[in-house]
């Protein structure tokens, strides 16, 4: 008898937003107020996130109309068919480098964020290659019920957010906010940059709109995950600066983390919320990183055909092990989360746009030599 598997199902449109979400509100949104507030004053980080966010919706809807245009062949196969397979090559190997950094960067992240709140005593190469060896058993099954953990993840992360927002405000202060508007632009500017990096990651429509019901509803889905987590960053944004204040953001390196821990429910029925909470949001990170590292194994088989999915998911999860090893401080891992970011714009923002521009001009091309010949 034949058995449908609900994981091999078209994804809607709402859970392709759903997933665009869980891409985005990985590690950026523990680290996020900090870096925002070491570039503003007071509350004026919250320009910075909306016109970051504004760029990002629109960078958004324009890579998503590139998905949208390639329509059946996947985003490579459209790519060769535009501008040749050589120069498809190169944008497939700078996106394979794009996504294996991103889940390394990802991996050391968590492996950086447990160290120093749940395992002290446990060495950082040790939780890295556990979480990587769970990340390859992920994305060796089935891609479309990949896609499944976020839709059934995310709904326990946005309750979770919720219970902070809410019983954080015990501890809110507004006086922190003022005074308003007197961050000059060029900090404005800055901060606009850190939360740009942490919008990254909308990208994945190129591969993933394959698995979409109504694949033309993939900027909808884009731009709705992208408010969204727009709007997650600006409450989380607004309450670490109400609680904490500009100069005490500055100086906490995971302000979201600290955040949970001060939560405190009434009777004491519950203590050290923050277990809970990291234990919610290692399952987010691990969302992000196995898309990224899904994604890193398409782009390989494009350059590889003859390589099998074992064989090359053998070979990316050393080197995804080494990426995520070579920072040795924290400045090292800036350095690296930064490059990554660069080929994100380069790779999965800049060149697809480029193409769509491409495809745009040869369409107009091709329909004015059909009314010169006829």
């Amino acid at each position: 008898m034949r058995i449908n598997s609900y994981g091999e199902k078209p994804l809607s449109t709402l859970e392709m937003g759903m997933t665009i979400v869980s891409m985005l509100v990985g590690v950026g949104i523990l680290t996020l107020p900090r870096l925002v507030a070491t570039y503003t004053s007071s509350f004026d980080g919250w320009m910075s996130i909306l016109l970051a966010g504004s760029i990002a919706l629109l960078a958004g809807w324009l890579v998503s109309k590139v998905a949208v245009r390639a329509g059946d062949k996947p985003f490579l196969e459209y790519s060769v068919s535009l501008v040749g397979r050589p120069f498809t090559y190169l944008i497939a190997a700078l996106q394979f480098s794009y996504f294996l950094g991103f889940c390394s960067f990802e991996t050391r992240a968590i492996a950086n964020i447990s160290k120093q709140y749940l395992f002290d005593r446990t060495p950082v190469e040790y939780i890295s290659l556990v979480f990587i060896l769970v990340v390859v058993y992920g994305v060796s099954g089935s891609r479309s019920g990949l896609l499944r953990l976020n839709i059934l993840f995310l709904p326990s992360v946005l309750i979770m957010i919720t219970i902070v927002v809410f019983f954080g405000y015990r501890w809110y202060e507004f006086q922190n906010l003022k005074p308003f508007f007197i961050t000059p632009p060029i900090g404005i500017a800055q901060g606009m940059k850190e939360v740009i990096y942490s919008l990254l990651g909308f990208e994945i429509i190129l591969y993933y709109i394959v698995f979409m019901e109504r694949p033309e509803k993939a900027p909808k889905a884009v731009m709705s995950g992208i408010a969204l987590t727009v709007f997650i960053y600006l409450v989380l944004y607004h309450l670490v600066i109400g609680i904490f204040s500009n100069i005490g953001a500055m100086n906490i390196v995971y302000p979201t983390i600290e955040l949970a821990k001060e939560i405190q429910f009434p009777g004491n029925f519950f203590e050290r919320f923050e277990s809970l909470f990291f234990v919610i949001w290692i399952m987010t990170i691990y969302n992000t990183a196995a898309m990224g590292f899904d994604l890193a194994n398409v782009c390989l088989s494009f350059l590889f055909k003859r390589l099998t999915k074992r064989y090359r998911l053998l070979i990316i999860a050393p080197i995804a092990y080494l990426i995520c090893m070579t920072p040795g401080d924290m400045a090292d891992f800036t350095i690296l989360g930064n490059i990554i970011s660069y080929l994100a714009i380069i790779s999965g923002i800049l060149l697809p746009i480029s193409l769509l521009m491409f495809g745009g001009k040869r369409k107009k091309e091709e329909k004015a030599n059909d009314k010169s010949g006829a």
